[in-house]
């Protein structure tokens, strides 16, 4: 039991990692490149935070299968959608929010869940040709 629990657990967490990694480099290199040389530590646990959502989302898209393929991507996309501005709302009571907070953040995370799902519907068209 506790063995499936790690299995369960684990690609979650490596997945989690990587994104985690990836975008900090990114946004790292990005800010360095546009001249700020820092970024403060309550930015880098709210994108933890979001990545986390994120990685949530990924699983729920792996694990809930409609009818509709459509809605099987959309509905855990909305839910998640909700919690990160949510989130976003909730972290404006302590910083102050950058003007354009809401609307970065669904541009950011609609873009990388269309990526997910493209990524996501290769893997399972590979899949159906074996």
């Amino acid at each position: 039991m506790k063995r499936e629990i790690i299995n369960q657990l684990k690609p979650g967490f490596i997945l989690f990692c990587v994104i985690y990694a990836v975008t900090t480099l990114f946004s790292s290199a990005l800010l360095l490149y546009q001249g700020q040389p820092t970024d403060t530590n309550l930015h880098i646990l709210n994108r933890g935070a979001v990545i986390l959502i994120a990685v949530i989302t990924i699983i729920l898209f792996e694990k809930i299968k409609l009818k509709s393929k459509v809605l099987s991507y959309f509905v855990p996309y909305a839910i998640s959608m909700g919690i990160v501005f949510l989130y976003v709302w909730i972290s404006g009571f302590i910083e102050p929010l950058h003007p354009d907070a809401y609307r970065d953040i669904f541009l950011n995370f609609t873009s990388v869940t269309i990526c997910v799902i493209i990524v996501i519907t290769i893997k399972d068209r590979l899949k159906e040709k074996r």
